[in-house]
């Protein structure tokens, strides 16, 4: 039986800190770790290749049900520091100094680099270097170029850690159309944003905790987003614009260009109620960390595996298929370990019945399996999860030029 966590040890991380763990075992989208320093477990979310004992700099997120969540602190090329048979740095000597490096200093998130929609799936950009965070002074820590004064919470400061540890991106066109149309049609509310006004929007949207989705197009801007709500705050984001083709940006750059076309006069509206289940699912695409595969199964064998360890571990995840033969998209979604629905893009239409996705995987064995996980810390009491939409709209305008 695993000794309980020391919740004296556990108070003294703060979101963003900098740790160093070591490497146990790996786990479906990364590694079982541990933090010398208290000998306290945790789990690293990594695409990179790792080996037992290796000592990873990292940063914390949160803690849920006895286990710390952590970001890796470098890009997947360079994440180990240490392991038994090299040591280039005693990092532990250095990282005081790193939690109290400043913005500009070497630790500023960067932009993520202009991805093009070529007709692939969605992907993880490369891991960016996230900004250390600040010490507890009660302001928002930098997440891109804008250091805002508003107070924020522990809560909301884990997400940001965990936002910006490792931005999506989408490679469709029309990406658009991942996201799935009203399942109830009555809930669904059609407008122009001029017979209203983006405050009025905002204030609804968080003001109702509301939980599903709006679409947006702009005729003049010739745009079309999509954004993902939980509870008010948005979960995922998609933008396209025909003046910027590549420009696929990840979920918070989405969001301050949808929430800019919101102000246009001319903005056509439509907006949504999905289930939380479907919603969260879903969520994992673009706020999850993806499951690397270096297995030989067929599709239908993968999806059989990956969905029983899901059900074991009660994970919450949305499972991306890329079907070949007939060049179809469908996503799957699992909460909690089990399987609430699935979407057939091309088709718009969604259904609760696995056998039909186990129908598309046996006529296409070669169909390729992308699953992202949403940690379940993210949707503890650890977290505020999801992006402020009143915070989101401040920060597209203090980055406008001018």
């Amino acid at each position: 039986m695993s000794r309980p966590l020391n919740p004296w040890k556990m108070s003294g991380y703060k979101p963003g800190q900098n740790v160093i763990c070591r490497v146990t075992n790996s786990e479906p989208g990364g590694y079982a770790v541990i933090i010398p320093k208290d000998n306290l477990p945790g789990f690293l979310p990594t695409t990179a290749s790792l080996r037992p004992n290796e000592e990873i700099l990292a940063q914390f997120v949160c803690v849920h049900n006895s286990r710390i969540l952590l970001s890796a602190r470098f890009s997947n090329t360079s994440v180990a520091i240490k392991s038994s048979s090299h040591q280039a740095v005693n990092w532990e000597d250095h990282l005081d100094d790193m939690n109290q490096q400043q913005p500009g200093e070497g630790g500023v998130a960067q932009e993520p680099a202009d991805m093009q929609m070529d007709g692939q799936m969605p992907q993880q950009a490369p891991t960016q270097m996230p900004a250390p965070a600040p010490q507890d002074n009660g302001t928002r820590p930098l997440t891109t170029h804008v250091q805002t004064p508003f107070p924020i919470s522990e809560a909301e400061q884990a997400f940001d850690v965990w936002a910006h540890a490792a931005p999506r991106t989408f490679h469709l066109k029309r990406a658009t159309d991942l996201v799935l149309p009203p399942m109830q049609p009555e809930s669904e509310n059609k407008f122009k944003i001029a017979d209203y006004d983006l405050e009025w929007l905002i204030t609804d949207l968080e003001g109702g905790m509301r939980t599903g989705c709006v679409k947006a197009s702009c005729e003049s801007r010739k745009s079309r987003s999509a954004m993902l709500l939980y509870k008010g705050r948005a979960v995922g984001c998609i933008y396209g614009r025909k003046s910027m083709p590549e420009a696929n940006l990840p979920t918070e750059q989405s969001l301050q260009h949808m929430l800019a076309d919101l102000e246009v006069s001319d903005t056509l509206v439509k907006m949504y109620d999905l289930p939380d289940s479907v919603t969260l699912a879903m969520s994992a695409l673009f706020l999850g960390y993806p499951v690397q595969r270096n297995d030989d199964f067929d599709s239908l064998t993968y999806l059989n595996y990956i969905a029983s360890w899901f059900e074991s571990k009660q994970q919450t995840a949305c499972l991306a298929i890329s079907l070949v033969k007939i060049a179809a998209t469908c996503l799957a979604f699992v909460f909690r370990g089990q399987f609430v629905g699935a979407f057939y893009v091309e088709d718009q239409k969604f259904t609760t019945e696995l056998s039909f996705v186990h129908d598309l995987l046996k006529n296409d064995p070669g169909a390729k399996i992308e699953a992202s996980i949403l940690p379940p810390e993210m949707t503890s009491s650890a977290v505020r999860f999801g992006f402020s939409l009143s915070m989101a709209r401040q920060r597209a305008k203090t980055n406008q030029p001018g």
